[in-house]
């Protein structure tokens, strides 16, 4: 009798324990990621305290242009977003609401779709301007090594704005050693 519950035990172990390892490794679906809508649009300020430092602004003339340039810039895109903060955070609400039903319905995705480009590329648009004058304005008073790393530390800027893509944990590593679609490997040698 006493063998008979031991192996009923053993045997509801072992189901218990497949059961929750197919659980824990089954296949997730991606989260769906916040839609920040002031970071899509490139909506975004200057800190003013470090940029003299990242870009090796050491002549104080120099600096204080630098500092004033930032500073009607932040006060433009200050006045962009005070102007769209309601249609960003009611378009912004809008897509985190919906989440994964922009996924599987394609008709509501592109409503939504027309909607970013009527809300978001205007403003885009605007913001490209300034950001013009302003690499302008820099490039007339800042040496050619202080330009390009300026140029280089707003890149970097803007990459922050990017949404971090889901991670999922399930997924296969890719294969960094892949042959090339025509059998070709490095330089273009076949092997």
């Amino acid at each position: 009798m006493n063998q008979i519950k031991l192996l009923i035990m053993k045997n509801l172990f072992l189901l218990f324990a497949f059961s929750y390892a197919g659980l824990v490794f089954s296949q997730q679906e991606p989260e769906f990621p916040k839609y920040n809508a002031k970071n899509v649009a490139n909506i975004f300020y200057y800190n003013l305290s470090e940029i003299p430092e990242k870009i090796k602004v050491k002549k104080e003339i120099t600096k204080n242009k630098t500092l004033t340039e930032l500073r009607k810039y932040n006060d433009k895109i200050k006045k962009i977003s005070f102007l769209n903060t309601p249609k960003l955070l009611d378009l912004e609400l809008t897509i985190n609401s919906l989440g994964k039903q922009l996924y599987s319905n394609r008709e509501l995705a592109e409503k939504i779709s027309k909607r970013i480009q009527t809300i978001i590329v205007p403003i885009r648009d605007s913001i490209d301007i300034y950001e013009k004058t302003l690499n302008e304005n820099l490039e007339g008073f800042l040496s050619k090594k202080q330009n390009k790393k300026w140029l280089k530390y707003q890149r970097a800027e803007k990459r922050k704005l990017l949404p971090e893509r889901p991670k999922n944990q399930n997924s296969a590593p890719v294969n960094m050693n892949r042959r090339r679609r025509n059998g070709q490997g490095i330089g273009g040698r076949r092997f």
